[in-house]
C-alpha cells in the first residue's frame, strides 16, 4: 500500500486546487463616494499548489484583461469580445510557489462595464524563469508575450456589486521540461469566484511524516501539502462527496489515512481538525 501511494505521489504531484479567498473590499470610509458609476468592481488574487520538483516557478505577468461580451465565448478568436484592461498591483516577476494553502497576492483590478465575461487575458513578459536545484532557467512563453496567455472565465457582472477571483495556477503541471534543460510554459489555469462552491480544511500531522492530503471526486484528483503547522485547505470546491487521503511522503513507516465521502455544500466549510497518521 505504501509503495502505492508513493508511486501517487510522483503521478499526482501536477495536481493541485488551492486556494484562499480573500476579498479586498471598498473601505467602509465616505461611503457616499463608493459610487460605481453603473460599473462592476472586479479583483483577481493568484494562487497556487506547492511544486515537488521545481524550488521557484517564476511568471513574469506585466497585465490582466477582462473579455466581455453579449454571449459567452469560447472561439479561438475573441474579436467578440471587449478587452478591458485592469490596473496590476505589481506588475513583474511571481514565484507561484510563494502562494499556496490559503496565501493569495493581489494581481489587478478595476471598475468595468457590466455584463458577460468570458476570458482572462494575462500579458506575459520575457522574464519567466524556474529553479531547479538551485539553477535558474528560462522560462518559454510561446506566443503569449505578445497575444497573451488566456483562459475561460463565464460569469455575469451586475452594475454596482463587487466580485472577486482566483486564478489558481498549476505551476507543476503547466511547466514541460522539452530537454537539454529547456523549460515551456504550457500553462494548466483555473478561475473561480470567492462565493463559489464549498471548503474542505483540516490538520495532517505530524510533520515528520511529510504528509500530503490527496482529494479525489469521480475523474478529479486534487492535492494539497499542508504548511509547517500542518494545515490544509481545498476552497472553491463544487458540491458531492469527496474521498480524501492523507499519505505519508516520507520512509519512516507511517500508515495513510483515508475518509470517504467527505460531503462539500456550497457556502459552508467542512473542518476536519486533525488526523495524525500512525506507524
Amino acid at each position: 500500500m505504501y509503495k502505492t501511494m508513493k508511486k501517487n505521489l510522483t503521478r499526482l504531484m501536477s495536481m493541485v486546487a488551492i486556494a484562499s479567498m480573500i476579498f479586498l473590499g471598498v473601505s467602509c470610509e465616505n461611503e457616499s463616494n463608493n459610487s460605481t458609476d453603473g460599473k462592476a468592481q472586479i479583483q483577481f488574487k493568484l494562487t497556487d499548489a506547492p511544486s515537488l520538483v521545481y524550488d521557484e516557478v517564476n511568471i513574469d505577468i506585466l497585465g490582466v484583461s477582462v473579455g466581455i461580451g453579449d454571449e459567452f465565448y469560447d472561439g479561438p478568436d475573441s474579436v467578440k469580445l471587449q478587452w478591458v484592461d485592469l490596473t496590476i498591483t505589481d506588475p513583474g516577476l511571481y514565484n507561484l510557489l510563494d502562494y499556496r494553502n490559503g496565501e493569495t497576492v493581489m494581481l489587478a483590478g478595476s471598475y468595468i462595464p457590466v455584463g458577460k465575461i468570458s476570458q482572462v487575458r494575462l500579458l506575459l513578459g520575457p522574464n519567466s524563469n524556474v529553479v531547479v536545484d538551485g539553477v535558474t532557467y528560462p522560462l518559454t512563453t510561446p506566443s503569449a508575450n505578445t497575444s497573451g496567455l488566456k483562459f475561460n472565465l463565464h460569469e455575469t457582472l451586475e452594475a454596482d456589486m463587487m466580485y472577486s477571483f482566483t486564478i489558481d495556477f498549476d505551476a507543476s503541471k503547466s511547466v514541460k521540461k522539452t530537454g537539454n534543460n529547456k523549460y515551456i510554459l504550457k500553462p494548466v489555469i483555473r478561475a473561480f469566484a470567492d462565493t463559489f462552491g464549498g471548503t474542505i480544511k483540516g490538520v495532517a500531522l505530524p510533520a515528520e511524516a511529510n504528509p500530503f492530503v490527496q482529494l479525489v471526486k469521480g475523474t478529479d484528483t486534487l492535492i494539497s501539502l499542508p504548511d509547517l503547522n500542518g494545515r490544509f485547505l481545498f476552497p472553491g470546491l463544487a458540491e458531492g462527496n469527496y474521498e480524501l487521503t492523507v499519505i505519508s511522503a516520507d520512509t519512516l513507516g507511517y500508515g495513510d489515512s483515508f475518509i470517504d465521502a467527505v460531503p462539500v455544500i456550497n457556502g459552508q466549510i467542512m473542518d476536519l481538525d486533525t488526523i495524525r497518521l500512525v506507524k
